[in-house]
């Protein structure tokens, strides 16, 4: 059975979001966008848990996760952005 991804916060979807700018292209040294989104989440720091055991970070687990499925860029991006928007709207006025 596939493991389920872990849930992300509100802050972490943005900086995924901003690790899938398509201004990064080149930013990492593979051929893929999301090579180039894991080098940003790695310059940041978020590339492994600081606990200590080198686990690695919940938001790396969505991009390999990501890649693994073969998808895409655009469409993460575009998930990324629904589930944001969806939180923003469950905010109370």
């Amino acid at each position: 059975m596939i493991e389920p991804l872990p849930e992300l916060s509100t802050a972490e979807l943005e900086t995924l979001l901003a690790a899938l700018d398509p201004l990064l292209d080149g930013f990492g040294e593979g051929g893929s966008c999301l090579d180039d989104a894991s080098a940003f989440l790695e310059r940041l720091g978020l590339g492994q848990h600081s606990d200590g055991e080198g686990t690695t970070s919940p938001l790396l687990q969505w991009l390999e996760s990501w890649r693994a499925a073969g998808g895409n860029r655009a469409t993460l991006r575009l998930m990324v952005q629904t589930l944001l928007t969806g939180r923003q709207e469950d905010l109370p006025d």
